[in-house]
C-alpha cells in the first residue's frame, strides 16, 4: 500500500495517470454515433489541456486549465448523457458514465498537481481584476526625462 501512496505521491505519476485513465474511457464512449459533436470537442480540449500539462512540468497555467476544463465537463457529460440517451448503444453509455464517475477523482489529482507546482485557486485566477500588475514593460522602455528645457547640448557630443 505505501508502494502506491508514494507512486500517487510523485507529480507525474498522477497527471499521467489520469491521462491514461480518461483517454480509454473517452474512446470507449465514443464507439457510437449518437453523441454530439461537443461531447468530442471538449473531450479533445480536456485530453490536449493534460498532454500540455505533461509537457510542461512546471507550469501551473496548464494544469489550471485542465481543471476547469474537467470540472466543467462533469456539467456537460450530464446534459449529453440525460440529453443523447440512447439505449442501443450500451457499451459507449456506460464508459460515458464511468468517465463521468472518475471526473472529480480526477479534478482533485489535478488540483492537488497544481497546488504543488506553486498555484493557487482564487477568483482572480478565474476572472482577473482591472488592478495594475506590477511588470516591466519591455514595449516602451523607460528613458530619464531631461530636467533642463534648453535642448540637446550638441557640443557636448564632440
Amino acid at each position: 500500500m505505501t508502494e502506491i501512496s508514494t507512486l500517487m505521491g510523485s507529480p507525474f505519476v498522477r497527471v499521467k495517470l489520469v491521462t491514461f485513465v480518461h483517454f480509454i474511457f473517452i474512446a470507449n464512449a465514443m464507439l457510437t454515433y449518437t453523441w454530439p459533436t461537443a461531447f468530442l470537442f471538449y473531450n479533445i480540449l480536456f485530453i490536449i489541456s493534460l498532454m500540455w500539462t505533461i509537457h510542461c512540468k512546471e507550469s501551473t497555467d496548464a494544469v489550471h486549465t485542465a481543471v476547469l476544463i474537467d470540472a466543467c465537463s462533469i456539467v456537460f457529460d450530464l446534459i449529453c448523457i440525460i440529453s443523447f440517451y440512447y439505449p442501443i448503444n450500451g457499451w459507449a453509455l456506460a464508459f460515458s458514465i464511468i468517465n463521468l464517475i472518475c471526473r472529480p477523482f480526477s479534478a482533485l489529482l489535478l488540483h492537488r498537481e497544481f497546488t504543488e507546482r506553486g498555484g493557487t485557486m482564487t477568483t482572480g485566477t478565474i476572472f482577473p481584476t482591472t488592478q495594475q500588475r506590477t511588470y516591466q514593460d519591455i514595449d516602451r522602455p523607460t528613458q530619464p526625462v531631461p530636467t533642463n528645457n534648453q535642448g540637446p547640448n550638441v557640443a557636448s557630443i564632440f
